[in-house]
């Protein structure tokens, strides 16, 4: 297992070395604290005690807790469009912060305009959070190589040598900008008399469309699940994917709370609470098994710490902050167990709802934010409860061969580092 990840590491590492590659991963970890932070407050304005939410609710705070996840979170995409474009531009001795500005300007110009009733103008806001982050990629990515090419041909204005550095970058962007601003409305205006009509409705339908003819068997819920998680490998949020069956998926649960609100058994498998207690527990990935490594058997002081601070996040499924600090955007050994546990689970919970080892869940609309173990008793009983112990457990070990060579190589270069510092000194 050590040979076959150093191998996958190796190419990794030459993957990752790819300009544009270096600019997304440098992108992503640029605004992780503002995922962090956003988290935080996510977690205190969902805490699943009652007298607490009571309180919280009657004072009028938990509308408070949720305006910095707004600002966070709910903006990371243009954050991220700045981040990536200022890496590329950056790694290639130019002006980041121009090429950034000019990419938050290009991704605002990709995004349709929404008429409101007042008359006014606004954006909507979804493709400015999670579901947007994609986008923010692609246009970071080719405004920072557009950007660095014209300015290493020497396209821009030249300013005389007594005016001031700030003036002189500021000038030297113009027509860069000019350009880069121009092919992007170009872009949009070409896809408006197409059938998606808006770059983000491209890639929402590039990727919604192949899933929308899918059911509801359990191998089309592991697909789903296995292409939920295997996005994220690109920055992307798995509800892009999962949103598409959603619907059917709820309507489901539905159904069985029906039936059992009548004193009668529930009868289907498939729903919603099943992808989320046996395939999302703890969020994507089933990470928590990964954090609980990071927390308590780290020897990396980079992994120890980032498991401290995902750990309580993660205990009520909030698992960006181990997400994009591991990250798992762009690592190619991290993504095998990360796509594989949940997958497996899936199966193997559904083999035993067939036998009659686990139960059919009940259909209950439960919070997203309900603790693992507690939400597989509140929906299923003490198995399901024990069945989600039992993959906390399974996440742990099919973690381990994976992180154990990662956190060597941390440690390691943790070591040479304080060693060559000593040494400095």
């Amino acid at each position: 297992m050590e040979k076959y990840i150093n191998k996958v590491q190796m190419f990794a590492s030459k993957f990752g070395n790819i300009s544009y590659v270096k600019a997304i991963t440098d992108g992503v970890s640029a605004v992780i604290p503002a995922i962090i932070i956003g988290s935080i407050y996510t977690l205190l304005g969902n805490i699943q005690i009652k007298p607490y939410l009571d309180f919280i609710d009657s004072t009028g705070i938990k509308d408070y807790l949720s305006l910095p996840n707004n600002t966070t979170m709910g903006i990371v995409s243009i954050l991220l469009t700045f981040t990536v474009a200022y890496s590329f531009a950056h790694s290639a001795n130019q002006d980041g912060v121009s090429a950034g500005i000019i990419s938050i300007c290009s991704f605002v110009l990709l995004i349709p305009f929404e008429v409101l009733e007042s008359g006014s103008k606004g954006i909507p806001i979804i493709w400015l959070g999670a579901q947007g982050m994609f986008m923010a990629m692609i246009v970071g990515v080719v405004v920072g190589k557009i950007f660095v090419v014209l300015k290493e041909k020497n396209i821009e204005i030249k300013m005389p040598e007594n005016v001031p550095p700030a003036t002189v970058r500021a000038f030297s962007a113009i027509i860069p900008g000019f350009i880069i601003i121009t092919v992007f409305l170009l872009i949009a205006a070409v896809l408006k008399n197409t059938s998606f009509v808006t770059f983000p409705q491209m890639v929402s339908t590039l990727i919604q469309t192949p899933l929308s003819g899918i059911g509801n068997s359990v191998w089309a819920v592991a697909l789903i699940w296995m292409l939920s998680n295997f996005v994220w490998f690109f920055g992307i949020h798995g509800i892009v994917v999962v949103s598409v069956v959603n619907p059917i998926l709820i309507s489901i649960d539905l159904d069985n709370l029906e039936q059992t609100s009548a004193g009668l058994e529930a009868t289907r498998i498939i729903g919603k609470n099943f992808t989320n207690v046996y395939g999302g527990a703890t969020g994507a990935g089933v990470i928590m098994g990964l954090i609980i490594l990071m927390t308590f058997f780290a020897k990396s002081k980079q992994y120890r710490t980032l498991g401290k601070l995902s750990i309580i996040p993660d205990i009520f499924s909030i698992a960006e902050p181990a997400i994009f600090g591991t990250p798992i955007v762009l690592n190619l050994v991290l993504i095998i167990p990360f796509i594989l546990i949940p997958t497996i689970s899936i199966f193997a919970a559904f083999f035993l709802t067939k036998v009659g080892i686990l139960p059919i869940l009940n259909g209950v609309q439960l919070p997203w934010s309900i603790p693992v173990v507690l939400q597989g008793f509140l929906l299923g009983g003490w198995r399901v409860a024990l069945y989600q112990v039992v993959l906390l457990v399974f996440s742990v070990i099919a973690y381990y061969p994976f992180f154990k060579v990662l956190d060597k190589k941390a440690y390691a270069l943790e070591q040479g580092q304080t060693n060559g510092t000593t040494e400095a000194n």
